[in-house]
Order: C-alpha cells, then structure tokens, then sequence
C-alpha cells in the first residue's frame, strides 16, 4: 500500500535536512525525507563547510551573511552541540584587482559585514601564518570561519524528527508520478509514496529526474578535489581561513591539526563524472601541486606532513549559482539545486526560503527570485567580478 504525505523532500544532504526541517517548523503537514545512501553521502559530508561572506554579488553577500547568524547560534536555534567556530578571513589579491576588491568590500560593508582592507604588518599580527608579497593586498573578514558538517547534518537529522519528520535512508527516487501538471507521487526502490509537493534537493542526481520533469535542468556532476596536510607543531593554532586569488587556492584549519586544502581555479567544471561512479580519491599530481601553491602563501607549511586527499562532488550551473524555484512544468515540485560547490554556507536560510515559497507561494525574508530556472533560457545570467566559479 503507498504512504501518504503532504510534503516529500528528496535528498538526504545539508539542503534536503534544512528545507524539511523549515517546512516542519512551518506545520506544512507530514512530511518525508528521502535519502538513497544515508545523510551527507553526497557532497555535504566531505564538504569543508567555510562559512565566509566574501561574494562580489549583493545576493550571495545577503544569503552567507544572514546564514552565518543561524550558524553562530545553530545550538539555540537548531539545539546540539555549537558548530560554528571563528578563524576570520585573509582574502588575498594581487595588486591589480585592488579597485575590485575595494568595489566588494564597500558592497559589503553596506551589508553590514565586517570587512576592510589590511597592511601586510596587520594581517601578521590577525594570522602569523599568512604571508603578502610586495605586490599582494589583503582584506579581512572578521566574522568567517567554518562549521563541523558532520555535526550540523546530525543536528538538523535530529531537530527534522523532533518535529515529525520522517527520515528514511536507503530509498532512492526513480520517478516522479504525474497527473497533468502536477506531481501525484514517487515510484522509489521502496514503492510508491504519495504525495501533495516534492521538494529536490538532489544535487548532482537531479538529472536522473530529468524525464520525469519534462525540463532541462542545465546541472553538470563535476569531481572537485582537497589535500589535507598535518601543521608542523611551530605553526602554532592561530590559523586563519583564507582565499587566495593569486594562489587559486583556499585553506582552513580542521581536526587533528590538519589544514583542509582546496583550488578556486574552477577547473571542476572540465571533470564531469557520473555521481555515482566516481574516483573518490585525490589524484596523485594534483595534492603535490595544491601543497607548492600553499607553500607559497603559508611559508610554514614547507614543513608540512602530507595526510593525503579526497575527491567529492559539485552540482555546477553555467553562471555558478545556485536554482532556486518552483519546476516550470510541475506546479508542485520545488528545485533546491545547481549550488556550484558553495551551497553548505547558504543552506540555513535556502531551507527557509524554500519553505516559504512552498507554504506563503512566494519568498518573504529575502528577494531570491534571480536564482529562477528560466534564467537561462533568458540569457539573464548572475554575474559575478570573480573568473573563479566556486568563489562566485
């Protein structure tokens, strides 16, 4: 016999946990969410979770600044363990793109983020570690720093059933069960489930859906890589998180005294992989090249000991940005999609959007309407001053 729900969200990820969590709160009925390995499988669980502000579009600003502030308080508002923990932000640039960054860090500062320029002798003085050039400007971001994943998925599982949702892992979706334009139900590997709305938040999987919808959802599975390296003991624990522009590169503190490092350089976008067929390894060239890069930026990691590398997946979109809307061809099925490898920051206020575009039919807290999927087809791309995709 089918199960009946009001509301089924698809995708056992950070997103899928704070939209279904989001609805729940909002008393949009029962409400299931279903996962086809187990929580964070996909890329929540490997992601490096950098919470920073730092985004050249007023948009993006507004949704990392406003979902740091749940961030912070995630243990208030959420409950569990705190999961936010502050290191700031060394955004690095070369010279030459001074007057863009000055152009982002006004736009910002009239956020309210708190965010300015620093000489080389401040920047030593905020993080010991990070090292300018002669021909390298900096800014800091105050506020940044990163959040346990792992953590913040088992809290928002365990807020999700304090509240009713049901949590089901190992139930993959085949196909979305249609009545004219509207979604009726999902055939899964468990049989079917009825249901009023559909909310995906499937990631790179949301092709395999692609018939059902009747839409082209323009999402590419891509393999991202990070090297992770042990500190040497005399680099001390200050270590800030920073963005390098001129390396191509981000790093962050992380467990076990490790430094969690990545690229910015957008080369994601050339490695399409099937999301479930994928080397999950980091490539043998790739961490030796990654660790001279960071050399160069964090001198004292010329006497860093290597602890290997992993590989997890990007949902990427042509313009980097995320989807963000109701599926043009079934009125009742919600896209949370295409996030472009910067998604984990956004999701505590993506899940509440989300819920108000199901429950209110439009978005109250903030103005997300340019995430829409035609964008595409109408050449209205979001534009961005940075050539790096997942800096965006």
């Amino acid at each position: 016999m089918a199960r009946n729900y009001d509301a089924v969200v698809v995708g056992g990820g950070i997103m899928g946990l704070s939209i279904a969590w989001s609805l729940a709160r909002r008393a949009a009925g029962r409400i299931a969410l279903l996962e086809k390995a187990y929580l964070g499988a996909g890329g929540s669980g490997k992601s490096g979770a950098i919470i920073r502000q730092h985004y050249s579009n007023r948009l993006t600003a507004q949704l990392a600044r406003d979902s740091l502030r749940i961030f912070q308080e995630f243990d208030q508002v959420v409950q569990g363990p705190p999961v936010f923990t502050r290191t700031g932000l060394a955004i690095v640039v070369h010279q030459n793109d001074l007057p863009a960054l000055q152009a982002n860090l006004q736009m910002q500062q009239e956020l309210g983020i708190d965010v300015h320029l620093v000489s080389a002798r401040e920047l030593a003085e905020l993080d010991p570690n990070t090292r300018l050039a002669e021909d390298e400007v900096a800014a800091w971001e105050s506020e940044a720093g990163y959040v346990d994943a792992i953590q913040a998925l088992t809290s928002y599982a365990q807020a999700c059933q304090r509240e009713g949702v049901e949590i089901q892992e190992g139930v993959e979706v085949r196909q979305l069960l249609r009545q004219g334009n509207r979604a009726v139900g999902l055939e899964t590997n468990e049989g079917r489930l009825n249901c009023g709305i559909v909310a995906l938040a499937v990631g790179p999987w949301i092709n395999r859906l692609a018939d059902s919808l009747r839409v082209d959802i323009p999402v590419q599975a891509s393999r991202t890589q990070v090297a992770l390296f042990r500190r040497p003991v005399e680099m001390g624990r200050r270590t800030a998180t920073c963005v390098d522009f001129v390396g191509q590169i981000y790093y962050r503190a992380t467990a076990g005294e490790l430094l969690h490092v990545g690229s910015i350089a957008g080369e994601e976008v050339r490695d399409r992989v099937d999301p479930d067929d994928y080397s999950e390894v980091a490539d043998r060239d790739w961490v030796p090249a990654i660790r001279q890069r960071l050399q160069q930026r964090c001198p004292a990691m010329h006497r860093c000991y290597g602890r290997g590398g992993y590989a997890a997946l990007y949902d990427i979109t042509p313009d980097w940005h995320p989807i963000l809307d109701r599926c043009p061809q079934m009125e009742n099925v919600y896209l949370a999609v295409g996030f472009s490898g910067h998604g984990f920051k956004f999701a505590p206020m993506i899940g509440q959007l989300l819920a108000e575009l199901i429950v209110d039919g439009q978005y109250r807290s903030l103005d997300v309407t340019a995430f829409r999927l035609n964008r595409f087809a109408e050449g209205q791309l979001i534009k961005t001053r940075y050539t790096y995709g997942v800096i965006a």
